[in-house]
């Protein structure tokens, strides 16, 4: 046992004499974690402006105005050039996001019993402005219309829970779970986290016997481990799950409280899930280091394998949409598991077993990894023998 305790203390020096491995550890969990959280630290879009064109000006499109202006995340902007293009207007006010054409004769047009048809421009570069004005706009708009034919009926004598019933046959109710408020900081920031715990660790690892390797320290590590392969595998691994779990446990009992996201009550039932990636991702990363001996070439294939890991995950775009090649390369991605499990055991408060599918192929990732390592360990040490 002493001797296993000397190899795990043994790793530990060896990583924080690495100038890179203390930046890695301390720079991005302190400094970086943090950073992103306030960017995001608003949670929404508190006001987006739009310019109206409103060349009617009757009683129907002052009352659209009106219902307009009680948006809590619009604001309005007269404009009144009737020849102004939609286009034109987003290149000369970046900060106007949306234009609402009211067109001549509207309010006529209504109270005639015609259709009228209002336009609405979205400068859609951005699709979060596009779709919440749209949203926003179109909501507005249709309980105007709808208060228009309410009145009609009643004016025509229909009672008036009938004629609302008639004006709204259905009424939908939404009821939006896990984030009521659509807010984007409990939406980003733990994946973001999460994915950099990850590469932390990844990275880390990637480094471990290829460095032996260059520092001609292999045999050394052999005589202390007694050439016990066993030994010398959990140790490291030992030493690098400490490391991620340290970081971890920082992540979701310091940063996300701090930057104000909830805590949810299945967060100590995900942590043997949580212990199992981080497993996986020391020892995929011990697996790099034993396959390449230099360090650069090891560095260069932990980054290829772990930068598109955040968008291959489905976080930002479903994994369903994807192109075959796409959707299959994200499942050799651990993340892609974890943020499964994520969702449905913390997010949706779920239990751990909802994610024993995503468990399973983590450890499929870890016991293949396991052997090539173990095997590789194997060799070296013979040729070390000789």
């Amino acid at each position: 046992m002493m001797t296993f305790f000397n190899l795990v203390a043994r790793e530990f020096n060896r990583v924080f004499k690495r100038r890179s491995a203390l930046v890695i550890i301390l720079v991005i969990p302190i400094f970086v974690f943090f950073y992103l959280g306030s960017i995001y630290v608003r949670g929404s879009i508190e006001k987006v402006s739009i310019m109206v064109v409103n060349l009617d000006k009757g009683e129907l499109s002052n009352q659209i105005l009106n219902a307009l202006a009680s948006s809590p995340r619009i604001k309005i902007e007269e404009y009144t050039k009737s020849t102004a293009q939609p286009e034109q207007v987003f290149l000369d006010y970046p900060d106007v996001k949306g234009v609402l054409i009211l067109p001549q004769g509207l309010t006529n047009s209504v109270f005639k019993g015609r259709q009228a048809k209002i336009k609405v421009y979205t400068n859609s570069s951005n699709i979060i402005y596009g779709n919440l004005i749209y949203k926003d706009i179109a909501t507005f708009i249709n309980t105007v219309s709808a208060g228009i034919s309410l009145n009609y009926l009643v004016l025509e004598g229909l009672p008036d829970k009938a004629a609302e019933n008639l004006v709204l046959p259905v009424r939908v109710q939404p009821k939006p779970l896990f984030n009521p408020f659509y807010n984007y900081l409990y939406y980003l920031l733990p994946g973001l986290t999460s994915v950099l715990l990850q590469m932390i660790v990844f990275f880390l690892a990637a480094r471990s016997m290829n460095s032996e390797f260059s520092d001609d320290s292999f045999s050394k590590l052999l005589t202390l481990s007694k050439h016990r392969i066993y030994l010398i595998l959990g140790s490291k691994l030992f030493a690098y799950t400490l490391i991620g779990m340290c970081i971890a446990l920082f992540i979701y009992a310091v940063v996300h409280p701090v930057m104000g996201i909830p805590t949810s009550t299945s967060i100590l039932s995900f942590v043997p899930f949580l212990l199992l990636f981080v497993m996986t991702n020391a020892m995929l990363g011990l697996m790099i280091s034993m396959l390449f001996k230099n360090e650069a070439i090891a560095m260069d294939t932990a980054f290829v394998y772990n930068s598109p890991a955040f968008v291959f995950s489905g976080f930002t775009f479903p994994i369903l949409a994807m192109p075959g090649f796409d959707s299959w390369y994200a499942q050799l991605i651990p993340y892609t598991h974890f943020l499964k499990a994520f969702t449905k055991t913390v997010e949706m408060e779920g239990t751990l077993r909802a994610s024993a599918h995503e468990a399973g192929i983590l450890l499929i990732f870890f016991l293949l990894s396991y052997v090539v390592f173990a095997i590789g360990l194997s060799r070296q040490s013979k040729i070390a023998a000789r």
